[in-house]
């Protein structure tokens, strides 16, 4: 008898389990890593000083990523095939999308015209590789 795929395991279960008080509580390594984030955001912005440009930017970069950290929490809570995991997913993809272009932009500014276009080229195939990856490829 053929051994179980252990990716059939996933499709073999039921319906999530409703969430727990015990499961919608922050785990501790979240909440140190959310701490960090915001230690960082602190130094970032004080290094910066008065360039309103570069502390927009470190903002940004930072509020995506908490919101993307969310984006993917609500993405794994999700039961498969809910309207709330396909709205999760193209959050997810949304926000590392404008969290490549954000960086890309940035990079490209101190690099030289060839450079800037290849660093382009490489944030365009990563963030269309995600959206196969995501949408197009999926549930295969």
């Amino acid at each position: 008898m053929a051994a179980a795929d252990p990716s059939d395991r996933h499709h073999r279960q039921g319906p999530a389990a409703p969430a727990t008080a015990r499961t919608r509580r922050l785990p501790w390594v979240s909440a140190a890593i959310l701490a960090g984030l915001a230690v960082n955001l602190a130094l970032c912005v004080r290094r910066v000083g008065d360039d309103r440009r570069a502390v927009a930017f470190v903002g940004f970069s930072h509020l995506n990523l908490l919101l993307l950290f969310g984006a993917i929490r609500r993405f794994e809570a999700s039961p498969d095939g809910s309207p709330a995991r396909g709205r999760a997913r193209l959050a997810v993809w949304l926000l590392t999308a404008t969290l490549t272009a954000t960086f890309t932009w940035r990079i490209g500014e101190m690099m030289p015209l060839g450079f800037a276009v290849a660093a382009w080229i490489m944030a365009a195939a990563t963030v269309l590789g995600g959206f196969y990856m995501l949408f197009l490829h999926g549930e295969k």
